[in-house]
């Protein structure tokens, strides 16, 4: 070999050192799975082998882990047959799996569930003992590292969402062997500092990173607050049991910050529709109340003695034309009848018969109606059509 070496030289090397030592193929490792993947695309598992002291990274391909009977999960213990190898790449060596057997659940992962177990008889967990959220909190404070990106993402949300509360930051460390004392420190002081919501949590991270949300003392300390907390630990498909002890589970920082607050816009807009119809009820009521009250001037008006005295007065007028035209009605009638009977009088008058050259004779004012009623010498008045002669009998 050279002097000087490049990188990639160098890590070739000792990659074929590694390849080379008959000890390091086909060994039997146990070990505790931890931050397990499944690649769903390529079927490879990737995870770190690990025991109360050390860790090294671990891949499983396809070919091999299809033939496996189990599902492996973070937590299991197992004892894995594998080659040791370099990632050149990286730099980093690390375990080629070609077999895998469970050796009992985990250390880790049983202390996990028996934890779950005993606070879970105690009602920790219990529906019954989650305090309601407020709709609209004034005062929402945040427990976290102040490092977290998740902050920035939560604080961005609530910013733009609800710009109507004030948040406050309680900052905690959320990982490492202090984080457990360091949240329940916050969490205690944010509870006694008037806040009407408060949120826990921290970003996604390897099932080590979460470990201070999966302790009792932090389990207890969430469920002693008397202020209602949200969980926000990890991504969706983390569940501690922080997440179990808290009023509310989001599945993300990001998720929290949405649940915690109502969207201003959507507020503006229900403000908006409750104002329309409070107006629109408004107004119906005053159209109804003037309806009422025109219909009751009406009524007023009616019981006015000026008023029923115009309404005699208009049915006296009234009866007075119905009157009138009923007399000219009877007096048309009438006159129709006394022409027709003047006109049949008429025709039985003797001055028509006169006109028709007859005369009427009188002596004196009598009526002559015979000749012998008259002698020589008497003077008469003869009735004519047109008027009267005299003449004396010879």
């Amino acid at each position: 070999m050279s002097a000087i070496l490049t990188v990639t030289q160098l890590n070739r090397y000792i990659a074929f050192k590694l390849k080379e030592d008959g000890n390091l193929h086909g060994k039997l490792i146990r070990g505790e799975i931890s931050n397990f993947t499944n690649h769903t695309k390529s079927g490879h598992f990737y995870f770190t082998l690990k025991d109360g002291e050390s860790a090294v990274k671990a891949v499983m391909f396809s070919n091999m882990a299809s033939r496996l009977p189990f599902m492996p999960k973070s937590g299991m213990r197992v004892i894995v047959s594998a080659d040791v190898r370099v990632y050149e790449r990286d730099g980093v060596y690390q375990l080629y799996v070609t077999d895998m057997q469970p050796d009992g659940a985990g250390a880790l992962y049983l202390a996990l569930e028996q934890l779950k177990e005993r606070l879970s008889r105690e009602g920790i967990f219990d529906e019954a003992g989650k305090k309601p959220l407020p709709s609209m909190p004034k005062k929402i404070g945040i427990v976290t590292s102040t490092e977290a990106a998740a902050l920035q993402d939560m604080l961005n949300i609530l910013a733009r969402r609800y710009p109507l509360a004030e948040v406050t930051v309680f900052p905690a460390a959320v990982q490492g062997e202090t984080a457990p004392e360091s949240i329940c420190r916050a969490l205690r002081y944010a509870d006694g500092r008037g806040m009407d919501l408060l949120i826990c949590g921290r970003g996604g991270g390897s099932f080590e990173d979460l470990s201070a949300f999966n302790t009792e003392a932090v389990a207890r300390c969430l469920y002693g607050c008397s202020t209602p907390v949200i969980s926000a630990v990890g991504h969706e498909t983390d569940f501690t049991v922080a997440d179990m002890a808290a009023d509310l589970r989001a599945p993300t920082p990001s998720a929290a910050a949405e649940l915690a607050a109502p969207d201003i816009t959507f507020l503006y807009g229900r403000l908006n529709a409750l104002e329309k119809a409070l107006t629109d009820s408004f107004r119906d009521r005053l159209d109804e109340k003037y309806q009422k009250l025109e219909n009751a001037a009406r009524r007023l008006e009616r019981l006015d003695p000026k008023y029923r005295a115009s309404r005699l007065k208009e049915n006296f007028l009234q009866a007075e034309k119905r009157l009138e035209a009923a007399f000219r009605l009877k007096l048309t009638a009438c006159g129709g009848l006394l022409a027709e009977k003047a006109a049949a009088l008429d025709g039985l008058s003797p001055l028509k018969t006169l006109s028709r050259g007859y005369s009427l004779v009188y002596s004196g004012d009598k009526l002559v109606k015979s000749a012998d009623e008259l002698s020589a010498g008497d003077r008469v008045d003869i009735r004519l059509s047109d008027g009267t002669v005299s003449a004396v009998i010879d």
